[in-house]
């Protein structure tokens, strides 16, 4: 987090009230974009497999605990954006608990992170600036370095 600017932080900070302002509705939002765009990433989610239409996607607990999970995560780091110790902590469990109990490849990351960013350009239309813009790429590019390094680090190879 070291490499985000104060400017950086505050568009971070600005954008993510929205976000959690409802962390059930965009998670969930996130978790459909994720499984519309990119189906193959279904066969992690072993409850999910069997969801198929995006009326049951919208219906589903399982879709909506996760939403959830994968908002309150990225609302930990954004509220350790300054303390960089606490950051690498959260990551570090994220990378084990997904490499261990998962199974779930690094470059999943990269596209769920890609799914949030094309998320935010639609729903934020002009107010999405490009400073904004660089800010959560930058974000994203630290998360996911530090998670790929976990991964080798745990001998991940898949």
């Amino acid at each position: 987090m070291t490499d985000l600017t104060e400017a950086d932080r505050g568009h971070l900070r600005m954008v993510w009230k929205q976000l959690f302002a409802d962390p059930e509705a965009n998670g969930r939002a996130v978790v459909l974009r994720l499984f519309t765009d990119y189906p193959e990433t279904k066969k992690y989610f072993k409850t999910f497999k069997n969801i198929s239409t995006e009326e049951e996607m919208q219906k589903s607990a399982q879709i909506k605990r996760h939403g959830k999970a994968v908002m309150n995560r990225l609302n930990d780091l954004i509220e350790n954006l300054e303390n960089w110790d606490a950051a690498c902590d959260i990551m570090t469990h994220l990378a084990e608990r997904h490499v261990h109990v998962h199974k779930v490849g690094v470059q999943n990351f990269r596209i769920i992170f890609n799914v949030i960013l094309n998320i935010l350009t639609e729903t934020l239309g002009d107010g999405y600036t490009p400073e904004i813009r660089e800010a959560w790429e930058k974000l994203f590019n630290i998360i996911f370095s530090y998670l790929d390094n976990c991964y080798k680090e745990l001998g991940a190879d898949f």
